[in-house]
Parts: structure tokens; C-alpha cells; sequence
């Protein structure tokens, strides 16, 4: 390659990116701001693909969508009022699957310890938290924990549950599917779900069981607990990869790889 082709190369990069920042930077302006409101950015791999893209306030269920620029890969989501907590979900489609795929925020953030050095759970405190969730479950006749996280005093549990034995009113072959988000807390000795929340139910739906088994969702922490605030506006994501589209409820861990579904039905 010449050295003329390789600084055309560079110059077509810089421009991309350039043109990525800019239109963040112009949509911060229109909505951003002291007593305005925020904005979520980011540069989306294979921007052609996505289908939508929205934040998710999850303790009102109101949903704010996105704009993406296809040409440069930018998704942007603005109007956002502050001080709240979003996560953001994008939906796309692959051109090797014959079905729609989805990768959205899941907020695993706890609140610290009263330790002044922090403290991670301990296998115990996970084996411990696992046991009494699934004493808790009885109407879900499976139950997978995608994710425990925490530390000493505080937890936050992932959980995908489904009722595939018959119940009232059911349809053969129809199942009752829920992905939700618990919080644990041992104040002293003892750990106790959290008494003055139910958990916060990322999905609900009653569907039979073979679109049940098509669906194709990633939860990723990375998308999740976003808060856009007066001081700091803007929330750049940076590059939002989208997994490969393949059936199943996955959870992509911090490590960039995701974790398989676990005592699959």
C-alpha cells in the first residue's frame, strides 16, 4: 500500500469519527444542559443492523427513543430527564439468523457496605442467597440465576423464571415467562430480600413455548444504571458491540464474554 493510500485511509477514519463526536456534541447542545436534560451516546458496531434503540426508566416503565445515523454508527437518545436512572436497550437484527435479537442494560449497582474497606461476597454468601431464592420460588417451576453481585451486606440477583406446567386458564404448550432483578440485604447476620420491593420485573410475558425458545436477549451491566445528571450531561457508551444473534437469555459478564444459560428446561 502507498503512502498517498494509507493517509487517504487515515483521513476517512478521522473524518468518521470526527463526524460521530460532532453530531453527539450538537445533540448535547439542543438538549443538554443545566435544567435541561441528558443524553446516551454511543458508536454502534454494524449501525445498519440495529432496528431501535431506547433508555428504559425502570421504576416508571417510560421508555425514551433513540435516532441512530446509520452512515456513521452513532446511536443517540436525548431528552432525558435528570437525576434518573435508564438502562439502554438496542434491538437488531443479523443477517445469519433468521429472527430478531436484543442486547439491553441490566443496573447491577449496590449500594457500598458500612466496612471501610469494601468487601466482596464470599462463596458462601452467593451459596446462601441461590438457596433461599429457590425456597422463595414456588409458582416458577425453573428457575436460573444469571447473575449474583455485591458485596458483604448488599446483593442483586438476575434471575429467568418460567411456569411451564399447566396453570389457570393456560393453552398447551404456553408458558409464563419472567427476567427479573432482586436485591438482597444482610444488615447483621442474615441475609433477607429486600422487604419494600417486590423486584424489579424486566420482562413479563405469557407466550407458548416455542417463541419463548427463539428469543435472543443479552443483558449487559455495561448498558445498565446509567444516570445523566446537571453535572455531567452526556453519558458516552462508547462502542456497543451487538452479540451474535443465537437463541437464549444470556448474561454478558464484565469480562467481554457471556455466560451460558444455567439448568436450561
Amino acid at each position: 500500500m502507498s503512502m498517498t493510500s494509507t493517509c487517504n485511509t487515515c483521513r476517512a477514519g478521522a473524518l468518521w469519527l470526527a463526524g460521530g463526536l460532532l453530531s453527539a456534541f450538537l445533540a448535547l447542545d439542543a438538549v443538554g444542559g443545566e435544567g435541561g436534560t441528558g443524553i446516551i451516546t454511543g458508536a454502534v458496531q454494524s449501525g445498519g443492523q440495529v432496528r431501535t434503540a431506547f433508555a428504559i426508566d425502570r421504576q416508571s416503565g417510560k421508555t425514551f427513543p433513540g435516532s441512530i445515523d446509520r452512515a456513521r454508527g452513532v446511536l443517540t437518545i436525548g431528552g432525558l430527564p435528570l437525576e434518573l436512572t435508564y438502562d439502554c436497550v438496542v434491538e437488531y437484527t443479523d443477517a445469519a439468523a433468521a429472527f430478531e435479537s436484543r442486547v439491553e442494560g441490566v443496573n447491577l449497582s449496590v449500594p457500598r457496605s458500612d466496612y471501610v474497606e469494601e468487601q466482596p461476597l464470599s462463596e458462601e454468601d452467593v451459596a446462601t442467597i441461590q438457596s433461599k431464592i429457590r425456597k422463595m420460588n414456588q409458582f416458577e417451576d425453573v428457575v436460573e440465576i444469571l447473575a449474583i453481585e455485591g458485596n458483604i451486606q448488599h446483593a442483586v440477583i438476575v434471575l429467568n423464571k418460567l411456569r411451564t406446567k399447566p396453570f389457570y386458564d393456560s393453552k398447551p404448550g404456553e408458558v409464563i415467562w419472567r427476567l427479573e432483578l432482586w436485591h438482597y440485604e444482610r444488615p447483621e447476620e442474615t441475609w433477607y430480600k429486600v422487604r419494600d420491593e417486590l423486584g424489579i420485573v424486566l420482562h413479563r410475558e405469557r407466550v407458548p413455548r416455542s417463541v419463548y425458545d427463539t428469543k435472543s436477549l443479552v443483558l449487559d451491566p455495561v448498558l445498565g444504571g446509567l444516570q445523566p445528571s446537571a453535572e455531567r450531561p452526556m453519558i458516552d457508551l462508547g462502542t456497543i458491540s451487538l452479540p451474535p444473534a443465537r437463541p437464549g437469555i444470556r448474561m454478558r459478564i464484565r469480562e467481554n464474554s457471556e455466560k451460558p444459560r444455567e439448568n436450561a428446561p
